[in-house]
């Protein structure tokens, strides 16, 4: 698949493709129509379309279209190469067309009542997720099409020999990171809450010797005889399993030992009454500083209050600080407090940073042995999720349950490559600790994944994935009417926060999916120029901006900044000496060398977070004052604006940050930027900071060049004149 065929274009130049697919899309639709059931009566009476009636209507209908168009005209124009703010893009045209022919069928993902065929098209393209991943959806069953009527003893011994992935979409990364944050609350106390339940239900005594093994893998204990310390430190695959076990021994359906559990459980008690009844201390969850405020929402949503977050400092280059983690487990070991999830980031809002998964995954081991204290991992990869495709060799597609010819081969070898840039791998432009971090998501319990960020796919288009689909089953609330009617047909709106949800998301995924893979030569080939115009972006910078290049503008950037003799190497060979303008991607990436160092500097992923100090022309030295400096950014936050509209020719967004982040961070970027600051100042700094989220996969490759140097010429102009008016 050549991958620029699938844009529609700054200007629209891929117009005429668009409109033919566009018409596929209503004609189909219109034939769905006429053939079900053919004799049906129409609404409209034969001569009605040429009635005075219709004619007024339809004249209205079509001018307030016409204003509304005009109207929303002057929207922000994230296709534009010159729209460098957040994490939004021009989606994909399969994007456009999934959605559109979604649409005409307005279905609605909470129950295959209302969403036969789209509640198909979910649980494929959901299921898609989890094997770009890591999950192994290899050992999902297939109860669809099974030969033969599986009983519910069966379902359950299968469900307790095997682990295998779910996904379902919802709404957006804050819905999806909520929900994990509330799955892994509830997961965490099914232990306990079965303990009472075995106290005190008769349906149960079957199970009420039910022993398990603790992490040391030396202590064998009747559950009943673990205190609820060690209850609520089990491994959340055995919280999630025991249920089942107790099912098969007390020889009852498992939606009725959930009956019977969730009256002892968070569910139904309360926190207050939960915690106070079985003498828990309150529980917390880790969040790093740099996390979307989503998460603060969601602690909030479930009862515990934005007090029981331990909010995790940040380093220098965005990442979470490992240190501060060990720190506050070690204090909640001492005191016995739950930590209920600890969550990374892959790819944060600010800094573009990747959090330290694979020691989060290293520490949980090692406490686990040693303490029998367990947490859950979620990582919220809302933005940077997609990027796992940069890692992953191409998979078959799974193709809806009930076709399972609709399409027969995605293993496609990787044609198309016009150029040096389609020829790379795209772990060439990606460092190996974002590799490492990577490979380590495929052992989280859960991952946001957004494809209407990294995934150039229309809003609203998100998806949760559990690494264990059994971590649903607590969360289940399933009124008669959202029932499927039919055995087998896959639910995904029974679980999680929304009810409705549009059928059309789904669509225009699987669609996508089935044009561009979520593998290297698909999402790849697009994420790797994103990652590598990024990092280009970053040494442009700071090559522009030293403040001693005759422009008096120093830049200071967040991530991690090579050395001058490293700067000085890259800036050989990525700046054209004769021109002084960025080479072309096809000689940069001609360069394996080169690659492999650049992807050590940057951002960890594609886009830019930065801010601007000055030189006295007076002095000569760089400005310290910190008031001035502020003044400055401030500045050219208003200038780059989105609100400028139609007259806007750059924009970035901007950020404030704060002392949450930690001493070592503050005085690390106070320090490169040449900054003095009095205490009270400290205490309440609020630094300002622009971004550039770089999703426009070809500003390197236009017709002109790379943009990028339109954009540095840009900065240097308008900042420059900033500069003279302060």
């Amino acid at each position: 698949m050549d991958s620029l065929s699938l844009f529609l274009g700054t200007k629209g130049e891929n117009k005429k493709f668009f409109k033919e697919l566009s018409t596929i899309v209503l004609n189909s639709a219109i034939d769905s129509r006429v053939e079900y059931c053919v004799n049906e009566p129409s609404i409209f009476e034969n001569d009605y379309f040429e009635s005075d009636n219709f004619k007024k209507s339809s004249e209205l209908i079509k001018q307030n279209t016409k204003l509304i168009c005009n109207y929303i005209k002057d929207s922000t124009q994230f296709s534009s190469l010159r729209y460098q703010a957040h994490m939004i893009e021009d989606p994909l045209i399969p994007g456009f067309i999934g959605t559109i022919a979604g649409l005409y069928y307005n279905s609605n993902t909470c129950t295959p009542q209302c969403s036969f065929k789209s509640s198909f098209l979910e649980y494929a393209f959901a299921t898609d997720l989890c094997s770009m991943v890591g999950y192994d959806t290899s050992k999902i069953p297939d109860y669809y099409n099974s030969s033969k009527t599986i009983t519910f003893k069966e379902k359950v011994q299968r469900e307790l020999q095997t682990v295998y992935p779910f996904a379902h979409n919802t709404s957006g990364g804050s819905v999806s990171n909520i929900e994990a944050c509330w799955s892994s609350y509830w997961v965490k106390f099914i232990p306990v809450s079965i303990k009472n339940a075995l106290l005190n239900e008769n349906d149960l005594i079957n199970s009420k010797e039910l022993t398990i093994t603790l992490f040391d893998g030396k202590t064998n204990k009747p559950l009943i005889e673990c205190s609820n310390w060690e209850l609520s430190n089990l491994n959340g695959d055995l919280s999630v399993k025991l249920p089942y076990q107790i099912s098969l021994e007390c020889n009852l359906p498992i939606e009725n030992v959930y009956e019977i559990i969730k009256k002892y459980h968070l569910i139904s008690l309360g926190t207050y009454q939960f915690f106070t009844d079985n003498q828990i201390n309150q529980p917390i969850f880790l969040i790093p500083s740099s996390a979307h405020y989503c998460f603060e929402k969601a602690v909030s949503l479930i009862g515990l209050g934005s007090s029981n977050i331990k909010l995790i400092a940040i380093k220098p280059n965005g990442r979470m600080n490992i240190n501060d983690i060990k720190r506050i487990i070690k204090k909640c070991i001492e005191n016995q407090i739950p930590i209920i999830n600890i969550v990374s980031i892959l790819g944060s809002t600010q800094e573009y940073a990747v959090d330290n998964i694979d020691e989060i995954l290293s520490i949980r081991n090692q406490v686990r042995r040693d303490f029998n204290f367990n947490f859950e991992i979620h990582v919220d990869g809302a933005f940077g999720g997609y990027s796992l495709s940069c890692i992953r060799d191409n998979f078959q597609l799974v193709n809806p349950l009930d076709d399972q010819f609709l399409f027969c081969n995605n293993l496609e070898k990787d044609v198309n490559n016009t150029n040096e840039v389609d020829s790379i791998d795209p772990e060439l432009t990606i460092s190996s600790y974002v590799k490492t971090q990577l490979h380590a998501c495929k052992f989280v319990d859960t991952i946001t994944l957004d494809a209407h960020k990294s995934g150039y796919l229309p809003f609203s288009n998100s998806t949760l994935c559990y690494r264990n689909s059994k971590y649903r089953d607590i969360l289940t609330f399933s009124p008669v009417y959202v029932a499927s009617g039919k055995k087998n047909i896959p639910s995904c709106g029974v679980f999680g926060i929304e009810g409705s949800r549009p059928g059309h998301s789904p669509i225009a995924g699987y669609l996508t999916h089935s044009l561009i893979r979520p593998s290297k030569i698909g999402y790849g080939k697009l994420l790797k120029r994103c990652i590598l115009n990024s990092k280009i972006f970053f040494i442009s910078l700071l090559i522009k901006f030293d403040g001693n290049n005759g422009n008096n503008i120093k830049v200071i950037t967040i991530g991690n900044n090579p050395s001058r003799d490293v700067l000085n190497y890259l800036k050989k060979e990525i700046i054209d000496s004769n021109t002084g303008k960025i080479k072309s991607l096809d000689q940069i990436v001609s360069n394996e060398t080169l690659l492999q160092i650049l992807s050590n500097y940057g951002s960890d992923l594609n886009g830019v977070c930065f801010g601007f100090n000055f030189i006295s022309p007076s002095t000569g030295e760089i400005n310290n004052d910190f008031q001035k400096y502020v003044q400055l950014n401030k500045m050219i936050i208003e200038r780059f604006d989105y609100s400028r509209g139609p007259k806007t020719d750059l924009v970035f967004a901007h950020t404030f940050l704060n002392n949450s982040y930690g001493d070592e961070f503050i005085s690390t970027f106070l320090d490169s930027a040449g900054l003095k600051v009095n205490t009270p100042t400290y205490n309440k700094i609020s630094i300002p900071l622009h971004r550039s989220s770089i999703l426009s996969a070809f500003i390197g490759e236009t017709s002109k060049g790379s943009f990028l140097d339109s954009i540095l010429d840009i900065l240097l102009k308008e900042i420059t004149i900033l500069i003279n008016q302060m």
